[in-house]
């Protein structure tokens, strides 16, 4: 679309049920967070698992590719990228003008592409939304924990993180 001059060539679009969409313009809140928390998984996972930033998640049966801010891969092989060995355990959106369609259509898109977990950093009110148990086109748990909390990934429970650390020190754009 952007060699056929439809969009600009730097206009940041994702696939979501066969629509382009628009994606919402990064501030430096969502840079600093969406950062943080690829350091900090790559760091924790080396070796034992693939974390990509921003980078398309292709689910054909449901005609989407979304660009997730931080995707983890069981498969720590690069060479699995856009392959069936290319396995999500973990995505993580960070929101802030993002916030009702992070909670809404992309939690729905999630759970129908079964990715086992689902997590929304919404710098808005400093929570983390945990999404689990995707069966029949949604999850069936989710916990809003905040930034005294503590949380594990379910694919990697041994990984206890402060929810803090998943937060910019400001919270201003």
């Amino acid at each position: 679309m952007a060699e056929a001059g439809i969009l600009h060539p730097d206009e940041r679009v994702e696939l979501l049920w066969g629509v382009v969409c628009r994606m919402s313009p990064k501030n430096r809140a969502n840079v600093i967070a969406a950062n943080r928390i690829f350091d900090l998984f790559r760091g924790k996972l080396e070796g034992r698992a693939r974390v990509y930033k921003e980078d398309p998640l292709r689910v054909e049966r449901l005609d989407c590719e979304p660009e997730p801010d931080v995707m983890v891969c069981a498969n720590p092989d690069i060479e699995a990228f856009g392959t069936e060995g290319m396995r999500p355990l973990l995505v993580v959106e960070v929101a802030e003008s993002s916030l009702p369609r992070d909670l809404g259509e992309k939690a729905v898109l999630y759970a129908r592409a079964m990715v086992p977990e689902y997590w929304v950093v919404s710098l808005i009110d400093r929570l983390l939304e945990v999404f689990r148990d995707p069966r029949d086109g949604r999850y069936h748990e989710r916990l809003s924990l905040g930034a005294s909390s503590r949380v594990s990934p379910r694919g990697w429970p041994e990984m206890e993180l402060e929810v803090s650390a998943l937060f910019p020190n400001e919270v201003t754009s």
